[in-house]
């Protein structure tokens, strides 16, 4: 289960609603096991609203209940999908619409077995399967240790904004704390950045790959945005005194003559980007912070030198 890939519509990540971190954690375990493929040349099993998922009580402990005994475990999973049933999810769509609809449309409990068995809602497929563009995803194990709904929310915003080549985000502080699922909650701005903000980057840096800083702009007396910038950590030696990717040293290395001549082929690059020298650099700075993994020929700021 540990290898469970989550995949949601963008849509999803950013629509909004209230959960708990065990309704989550049950969530994203059944969502796991949904296979988003649209490829027509693979053999994807079709997900209907018929469709049942089954969660045990063992593979929830060995993931998330670290230190809890079996009947705790499905107490608490009982509890969490009692509770997910009730929750509905708001999701902005194109031309000015809004969809409101539920994740599950049931549960079956057998404390025999100890598992559950969830099916999903019929209008929430759409944003979990036959997805071929605009989604996330990210594995099971990545947010394993973080223990709070607010780390989980932000990880996967994150996730969705660099997949869109993104790494700072600017929200003001009302639809920052829409896609958090905080509307009408925290409305001091101390307790908003205590109770979600802080510790929600805290974890994400304490517990991720990624690391994740944060400024502010006040406009007289209040604090109306924030600027969230999040990076690979193995990217550190690339930081400015800020903390964020450092724009001058991404440029100097993709200039680097000994760059070029070692990734001049990199398989990610377009045809454009094989040919185009100011292609090459530009798509090139995007690829060394979505995958700083696959340049391993020689340390980035050898290149710098």
């Amino acid at each position: 289960m540990q290898n469970n890939l989550v995949t949601q519509s963008n849509n999803l990540v950013t629509a909004a609603y209230t959960m708990t971190l065990r309704e989550k954690e049950l969530l994203l375990a059944c969502v796991s096991r949904v296979d988003s493929r649209v490829d027509s040349r693979v053999d994807a099993e079709v997900v209907n609203k018929q469709t049942k998922f089954t969660v045990t009580v063992q593979e929830m402990k060995d993931l998330f209940y670290k230190e809890t005994n079996k009947d705790n475990a499905f107490r608490d999973l009982e509890k969490a999908a009692r509770s997910l049933f009730h929750r509905e999810v708001e999701i902005k769509l194109d031309g000015n619409k809004t969809l409101i609809t539920r994740f599950i449309s049931g549960a079956l409990f057998d404390p025999d077995k100890s598992q559950i068995t969830v099916t999903f809602a019929e209008d929430i497929l759409p944003y979990l399967t036959q997805l071929s563009a605009n989604f996330t995803k990210y594995r099971l194990i990545e947010i394993s240790e973080l223990s709070s709904i607010h780390a989980i929310r932000l990880y996967e915003l994150i996730i969705c904004w660099i997949g869109q080549w993104q790494y700072s985000k600017t929200l003001d502080l009302d639809d920052f704390r829409y896609v958090m699922g905080v509307s009408g909650k925290y409305k001091q701005f101390g307790q908003l950045r205590e109770y979600v903000i802080d510790k929600a980057i805290e974890e994400i840096n304490n517990n991720t790959e990624y690391k994740v800083s944060v400024e502010y702009k006040k406009v007289r007396r209040s604090f109306v945005t924030l600027t969230l910038s999040f990076h690979k950590k193995s990217l550190a030696k690339l930081e400015d005194k800020k903390g964020k990717i450092s724009e001058d040293m991404l440029s100097a290395i993709v200039r680097s003559k000994k760059f070029e001549a070692d990734y001049n082929n990199y398989h990610r690059l377009s045809g454009e980007g094989k040919r185009d020298r100011d292609t090459f650099r530009n798509e090139m700075k995007d690829f060394i912070t979505m995958y700083p993994e696959d340049f391993e020929k020689k340390p980035l700021e050898n290149y710098l030198k």
